[in-house]
């Protein structure tokens, strides 16, 4: 019979060895959302051995639209366990730990460091700032992606360094008007699309293939078709992974 993984198996450059690395790693994955309903499915069908799962969220009706993760009557259930449960089901090699908690000071450090990436599917600035200061401060690689009505983007920040997210989007008191999906509406094909990518750079990022997205960033508009890479560079001073 065939195997899960042969696929993969047959791809250049993709052997036993990345996926040994894949069967070790532990993702934290933060938001199981939009974003994290396509990262989660994608990391547990190509066997990441750990998943974190953390949202303090539940599931909501008007989630179903883009959460693709979660069945219709999953309503009321709190989305990381049933995020949880849903990736058991896809690939019961994979562990699956949900944390019904939203990410704070007093967990971020605790979770990031148990993690070989963290993977921000996250959609409000403070998390997204807090997070990328973790990663950072741990060491760890951060893969990001973020969406915005019909538009999405997704980078990687490398293990310690730069440019990460508070290099291209500045101090948080800039992003006071973020849209939210609630007020501003979100393109459900679109997270699809980020949330593939992210997971694609992940699995990268844990087996070394490829060339992810640093010093880059996908950006991605689902009206028009475009689908654009282009440079970004660290900034010297940012307070995050600058010299200060």
């Amino acid at each position: 019979m065939s195997g899960r993984h042969d696929r993969h198996l047959a791809l250049p450059g993709f052997g036993a060895a990345q996926l040994g690395r894949l069967r070790a790693a532990s993702a934290l994955v933060v938001g199981a959302g939009g974003l994290g309903a396509p990262v989660l499915t994608y990391l547990a069908a190509a066997g990441v051995g750990r998943l974190v799962i953390v949202d303090d969220d539940v599931v909501e009706e008007a989630n179903l639209s883009r959460q693709v993760l979660f069945a219709a009557d999953a309503g009321g259930r709190s989305k990381a366990a049933a995020a949880a449960e849903r990736v058991r089901a896809l690939n019961p090699a994979v562990e699956a730990r949900a944390v019904a908690a939203r990410l704070g000071a007093d967990n971020v450090a605790a979770l990031v460091a148990v993690a070989d990436v963290v993977v921000d599917c996250s959609d409000n600035p403070p998390t997204r700032y807090r997070l990328n200061r973790a990663a950072l401060a741990a060491g760890r690689p951060l893969v990001w992606g973020a969406i915005a009505q019909f538009c999405g983007r997704c980078a990687v920040t490398p293990a310690g360094r730069g440019p990460c997210w508070e290099c291209l989007f500045g101090p948080q008191e800039q992003l006071s008007g973020w849209p939210t999906a609630a007020a501003d509406g979100v393109f459900g094909p679109v997270c699809g699309v980020v949330g593939a990518w992210a997971a694609a750079e992940t699995v990268k990022v844990i087996t070394g293939l490829g060339d992810p997205l640093v010093s880059r960033m996908l950006l991605v508009d689902a009206l028009t078709g475009e689908t654009l890479v282009i440079p970004v560079q660290a900034d010297p001073d940012c307070p995050a992974c600058g010299r200060r």
